[in-house]
């Protein structure tokens, strides 16, 4: 992997760097291992919430992987985007699109936080979703608008940061992922 180009922050045992655009090629997701097994989720309204049995895996096929490197790397240097590094190897990244959104331009969205399946479970999430809660209120941002994948993991992880079920829908991204999870996060509390 190449050097990167931006700011590091040490955050043992890993390393979450800041990344521009040039850090980013159509190969960074290559060694990824994105592999989610799901067997429960949610369905229904927030307040109406089921836990509901749907088994399959979730992962990217290698093209998946080569649009998502150029839409990270078109956001990097407008947006924010870390990479969490583990010597060599990337552990997880996360990443914020500049777009205020809103009927108040009060949001960013939280576009992507994966963990690399050997490293879920130590926090590194956490310390990803930290980075994200600092860098929405750098880029001016009162809210994180975060459209979580309906895995009861995955909720369960984003309410474990404080996320909320959205008070705002964002349509085009409720019409792209219809059986996603919309949160938010309130960055002044933070």
């Amino acid at each position: 992997m190449k050097p990167f180009a931006s700011a590091t922050i040490v955050s043992s045992p890993w390393i979450i760097r800041r990344l521009s655009a040039a850090d980013i090629d159509a190969r960074w997701l290559d060694d990824f291992q994105r592999r989610q097994e799901v067997t429960l989720v949610y369905r229904g309204a927030p307040g109406d919430r089921r836990i509901v049995a749907e088994s399959f895996i979730d992962d990217w096929l290698a093209d998946e992987r080569r649009v998502l490197c150029l839409e990270l790397a078109a956001m990097a240097d407008a947006g924010r985007v870390w990479a969490a590094m583990d010597g060599e190897s990337l552990a997880g990244f996360a990443a914020i699109s500049p777009e205020p959104l809103g009927p108040d331009g009060e949001y960013r969205q939280l576009k992507e936080l994966q963990v690399d399946a050997r490293w879920r479970g130590r926090g590194l999430g956490r310390e990803l979703m930290r980075q994200c809660m600092a860098g929405g209120k750098a880029m001016g941002a009162r809210r994180l608008y975060i459209s979580s994948h309906s895995a009861i993991e995955t909720v369960s992880f984003y309410e474990r940061c404080g996320c909320v079920p959205a008070r705002w829908l964002h349509r085009p991204q409720v019409e792209l992922e219809p059986f996603d999870w919309q949160m938010e996060c309130d960055l002044a509390h933070q």
